[in-house]
């Protein structure tokens, strides 16, 4: 770079770290629930159970986001979510960009609201989907899990 040349803007990168305590807290937002856990060693597992749409896919991805710092494997379990809609795609690009940025390795469980809408809208595959049922089984997460980490019983 030559000295005439403009040197680029300067630039700020958000940076959160969760909180502890705020993995054993779950949010509700417009008729989806959001719940995480650490799992050892470095691993998150974010449970999405409900519907996705425009009202609470920007609230998804913050959700996601807040909770990644710090950790080198992200699992997001989307298997009980009932209504996926377009808007929790450009959520999902969100995520996928967040993990590639602070270099967090992402694996994707999806049911089949979820499939259906992947497969018209992520045609290449470039989301990372657990694809074959016996390599994810090892992420997958029992029923009686998943509603421990959504329902009342914390």
């Amino acid at each position: 770079m030559s000295i005439s040349e403009s040197l680029p803007a300067p630039s700020t990168q958000r940076v959160y770290r969760p909180d502890p305590r705020s993995f054993d807290l779950r949010e509700e937002h417009h008729r989806a629930t959001f719940s995480a856990c650490q799992l050892p060693p470095s691993k998150v597992l974010v449970t999405i159970h409900g519907e996705i749409d425009a009202t609470n896919s920007c609230a998804l991805a913050r959700y996601v986001e807040r909770r990644i710092f710090g950790s080198r494997q992200l699992i997001l379990d989307l298997q009980t979510v009932e209504f996926f809609a377009a808007s929790g795609f450009a959520a999902l690009s969100n995520i996928n960009v967040m993990c590639a940025r602070v270099g967090v390795q992402w694996t994707l469980l999806t049911g089949p609201h979820v499939g259906r809408l992947l497969r018209i809208c992520d045609p290449a595959r470039e989301l990372p989907v657990a694809r074959d049922p016996s390599a994810a089984k090892y992420l997958r997460t029992r029923p009686g899990d998943r509603k421990l980490l959504v329902g009342g019983d914390h």
